[in-house]
């Protein structure tokens, strides 16, 4: 006969894990503050984490073409052109770091006008003119970096670090929260086991 206790088992185990949540926070915070830094071996450590997330894209784009029964040359040059990005990222990082800057920059711009056309021709619910701000915000970041590589770049940079911030904490909180959860769902399962034992 299956119990509540049951189904709430599979979530006793998986917090047993959380510390794995908490170290992942730890250095994702440690990383967005050196990254804020703005050192030279700080921007470098992001083409270098480019690179590698490009080659782990091109191998997941092999991966993906042995699956799908047509087009399957379009993954394999899809995952040549991101490996051969990633080994560009390894062989010249300040040019990678500004390439993508420079995608960033226009990102934004192009974002925020089609962030503003979304809130005026969409449906008007509640707080709608906030996506107005927003789309605003992300043209005047992007169209203030466009034209100057150390504003494109400081910019990228900046948006990286407050990102990995944000992505730590949340991992750190997240953590806790999933401790928690494990004990109480473990002190629950006691007191019944308890309970059943003594019944």
């Amino acid at each position: 006969m299956s119990t509540d206790f049951d189904d709430e088992a599979p979530l006793h185990e998986i917090a047993r894990l959380w510390w794995i949540g908490l170290v992942a926070g730890i250095i994702a915070v440690l990383y967005g503050l050196f990254v804020l830094s703005l050192r030279p071996n700080a921007l470098s450590s992001l083409a270098i984490l480019a690179g590698i997330t490009f080659i782990f894209g091109g191998l997941t784009q092999f991966l993906a073409a042995r699956r799908v029964e047509s087009w399957q040359w379009l993954f394999y040059v899809g995952g040549v052109l991101a490996i051969a990005a990633g080994i560009a990222a390894f062989v010249w990082p300040d040019r990678t770091l500004y390439v993508m800057a420079v995608f960033l920059a226009w990102y934004l711009v192009l974002g925020g006008i089609l962030t503003v056309i979304d809130a005026f021709l969409g449906p008007k619910y509640d707080w709608w003119w906030l996506r107005i701000l927003l789309g605003a915000l992300l043209f005047i970041l992007g169209a203030w970096a466009i034209g100057s590589p150390m504003r494109e770049v400081l910019l990228f940079v900046n948006l990286i670090g407050f990102y990995l911030l944000i992505y730590g904490f949340t991992e750190i909180f997240a953590a806790f929260a999933l401790r928690s959860a494990g004990k109480t769902v473990g002190t629950a399962q006691a007191r019944h086991a308890s309970a059943s034992g003594s019944g």
